[in-house]
């Protein structure tokens, strides 16, 4: 972290001094728990940053969306989390604890249990799925048992097993049956990922509650989204569906401005509205 921070200020400002800058935002995975904080406050000061904010790369997403405003933000890519801020502006987290403790209806969760299904498959010597069938042409394999070996030889196997979530959720748009079957179990997990975010927030009523759906798996799959709005309706949800207004980073700008005393002007804001960042 401290050669990416100091990598990453050298490429920003050159020759300048860094004491220069008035105000950084610096969001990292993780660093919505104490110690991890800390840590890389530590490391910032060490860089030669004395005013800056540090925050989860959700809580950035989040203020990307909604600024200080309230609001419920869902986002689901190869984890998955939600985040609410209540009146008094501190961010209160659902879900997100990574692979091992949740990520429900995430990438992750979409893959596992399709692999899981291919073993199982397997192991009952049932003849393989079409499902079975193109996860092994996923992974280059030729029998459900080196599933086996192709994810717990990984160097990251998390990801790796993420990976296959779109080919499902395109699997399950086709009529598939049992990956249409895990596609219903994401989306629901979801929707209960919101259901808490809900009672959390304190409010049930007739106004619409404002919902961002982020990550690749809301956003660039379909059949995910569609299913959770038909289940949110069906529970008698009222959400007004909000997309983000910038890019997490360009956000983070805006968020330095306003700390350091500036407010940035019209024109600002609609060219960081713009950049699009790779």
């Amino acid at each position: 972290i401290a050669r990416l921070i100091r990598q990453v200020l050298s490429d920003l400002v050159s020759r300048q001094d860094i004491g220069f800058i008035q105000w950084a935002t610096f969001a990292f995975a993780g660093a919505g728990r104490s110690e991890e904080r800390h840590m890389v406050e530590s490391l910032i000061r060490g860089a030669g940053i004395h005013h800056f904010t540090i925050m989860t790369d959700a809580e950035i997403l989040y203020y990307s969306v909604f600024g200080d405003d309230r609001g419920i933000l869902l986002s689901a890519g190869t984890g998955s989390i939600c985040l609410i801020r209540d009146r008094q502006g501190n961010f209160h987290q659902i879900g997100g604890w990574g692979y091992l403790l949740g990520d429900e209806g995430s990438g992750y969760f979409i893959g596992h249990r399709a692999i899981k299904a291919a073993l199982h498959e397997a192991e009952i010597q049932q003849p393989p799925s079409r499902l079975t069938k193109e996860l092994l042409s996923f992974y280059g394999i030729e029998q459900p048992q080196n599933l086996i070996t192709v994810i717990y030889s990984s160097i990251n196997s998390p990801n790796l097993i993420a990976s296959c979530a779109p080919l499902v959720c395109e699997l399950a748009e086709e009529g598939e049956p049992t990956a249409h079957r895990i596609v219903e179990e994401a989306s629901e997990a979801l929707l209960n990922l919101v259901d808490n975010a809900v009672q959390h927030f304190g409010q049930r009523e007739s106004a619409a509650l404002p919902l961002c759906l982020a990550g690749s798996i809301l956003t660039e799959v379909d059949i995910v989204q569609r299913l959770f709005k038909e289940k949110a309706s069906e529970r008698g949800y009222r959400f007004h569906y909000i997309e983000p207004q910038m890019e997490p980073a360009a956000a983070a700008v805006v968020l330095a401005m306003q700390k350091a005393g500036y407010q940035p002007s019209q024109s600002l804001m609609e060219k960081l509205r713009q950049i699009q960042f790779s």
